[in-house]
């Protein structure tokens, strides 16, 4: 993998190694994009069949602790030629939505398709398979973890979503045609994602990847934690912990139930830090938290990172400031 850019910038930090040009040329706009994507209330969309609406009952995510379902819905952008040249294959890009939704999280990507669409159409970039993919829970977000709390959404993701894309549209199912991209949860997911299956995709992209050095928010995750009235339900969980009154507080129930599961551990099946003050120095729940960061994931990844063939992260310096 040869280095195409390094940049640092006031408060962004931007990353991008090149060697094949589909997904550079891509990336840029469609991360963009990403980080504006909003919510859409409908499936009637102007694109008509070139958006598809994809239902599997995930083996992966089956039996989770939470009692979420199985059954997951993906959306699925075509490009413009995709039916005038029906011998065609094309790369496909996965996208992976960040942290909030508890349910269809996929559903945030819907603007973004139909603006990679329109730029497509425009011949402003090339024409590829776009996949919103919806790793929503009941907390809010599945990190794109594997986790018996949650569900195993690495293997949901990386085999069960690929292997039924491939089977469905004309996709150039090798490697070398997958990439993966994401918003904050997502950004992180994509990194991870890309770092353990590098067989499976050959790029990635991460906009604000979340948690990326993890261990500079153990103040703000330990803060939220130890003010806060637990929970005594799911339900009590849902309506009370939310993030428009404590954002901090739902991320950490977010990221325990992807990052310390326990499923010995009742309404929730999982392990939250800092909740014993005498160990606040060497909290062994925090540190599975950062095991998990792909900054203590790369040593043992830096092989496959080097296999990529193309990596761009954009990335803020100063998110800890966030309440």
């Amino acid at each position: 993998m040869k280095t195409g850019k390094i940049q640092n910038r006031k408060g962004l930090m931007t990353i991008y190694f090149k060697k094949r040009t589909w997904f550079r040329i891509i990336f840029i706009p469609l991360i963009v994009i990403l980080g504006n994507a909003s919510l859409s209330q409908t499936h009637q969309h102007q694109l008509g069949k070139h958006i598809e609406f994809v239902q599997i009952k995930s083996k992966a995510l089956t039996g989770n602790r939470i009692g979420d379902s199985p059954n997951r819905e993906m959306a699925v952008l075509l490009p413009p030629g995709y039916f005038k040249e029906i011998s065609r294959r094309y790369p496909v890009v996965y996208l992976l939505h960040g942290l909030g939704p508890r349910k269809d999280g996929h559903l945030l990507m819907l603007s973004c398709l139909v603006d990679m669409f329109n730029f497509m159409r425009m011949k402003e970039l090339p024409e590829i398979i776009l996949i919103a993919i919806d790793g929503s829970t009941s907390f809010g977000g599945s990190y794109f973890s594997n986790s018996p709390t949650i569900g195993n959404f690495e293997q949901y993701v990386a085999v069960e979503v690929v292997n039924n894309i491939d089977g469905r549209f004309r996709t150039i199912a090798r490697r070398e045609g997958r990439a993966l991209a994401g918003f904050s949860m997502g950004g992180y997911g994509a990194i991870k994602l890309a770092m353990k299956y590098n067989n499976i995709f050959c790029q990635l992209g991460s906009l604000s990847g979340s948690p990326l050095s993890i261990r500079y928010r153990r103040t703000i995750y330990r803060n939220a934690i130890n003010l806060h009235k637990k929970p005594l339900t799911m339900k009590q969980l849902i309506e009370e912990v939310t993030y428009e009154k404590n954002w901090n507080l739902a991320a950490a129930y977010a990221k325990a139930s992807a990052f310390s599961p326990d499923t010995a551990k009742p309404p929730f099946f999982l392990l939250l830090p800092f909740e014993s003050p005498n160990r606040e120095d060497d909290d062994p729940v925090w540190q599975l938290w950062w095991d998990d960061d792909p900054l203590g994931l790369v040593a043992k990844y830096a092989r496959n990172l080097r296999n990529l063939e193309f990596i761009y992260i954009d990335q803020g310096d100063d998110e800890t400031t966030f309440s």
